[in-house]
């Protein structure tokens, strides 16, 4: 009887640690939990070759707005107007997908891009953000704030913290972005 019974132990261990796996794995990942972006990965990101640093507050004449197929019904991202924040300098921004949806990075810079916003490079995050977020350095608040009333689906305006990669400002942008 303690023979069987010592025998059951070692699959019965196993068993247990593995459903604890999956529990705290089921907790960690529920909708709604976030966690410290302090404790957020890093991202693979790949810089735009021709981006330019500083850009003129006026979007170009050449900057047009194309429609992109989505699989998912999306609200509408504000257009940019020609008097869209007239004192702020626009700079490059870095944007990084924190989402499954492939691709949204790349969209999302293209929406910046037609709106007069440099891009400086594009990649994935793979920390937890909650809500698509501009973070930015110190000195950039005013420009980070002019993008957030430009794009209303920037929920967020924050400091970097560390561990964001790339420098300067970064949106992070999440699955609720706008195709």
């Amino acid at each position: 009887m303690q023979e069987s019974i010592r025998r059951l132990v070692p699959p019965l261990a196993a068993v247990t640690a593995i459903v604890l796996v999956i529990v705290l794995l089921l907790v960690l990942n529920r909708p709604g939990h976030t966690s410290s972006p302090d404790l957020a990965g890093p991202a693979v990101t790949s810089p735009s070759p021709s981006a330019p640093v500083v850009a003129s507050t006026t979007p170009s004449a050449s900057a047009s707005a194309r429609p992109s197929p989505s699989p998912h019904p999306t609200a509408a991202v504000a257009e940019p107007s020609a008097t869209a924040s007239p004192r702020v300098t626009r700079i490059a921004v870095t944007v990084l997908n924190n989402s499954r949806r492939t691709g949204l990075a790349a969209d999302a810079a293209g929406q910046l891009s037609r709106g007069g916003w440099p891009i400086r490079a594009v990649g994935n995050f793979t920390g937890r953000i909650a809500v698509s977020t501009a973070y930015y350095a110190p000195g950039q608040s005013e420009v980070a704030h002019a993008l957030a009333r430009q794009f209303s689906a920037i929920q967020r305006v924050l400091p970097r913290f560390q561990g964001l990669p790339g420098s300067g400002l970064t949106l992070v942008v999440t699955r609720e972005w706008p195709a």
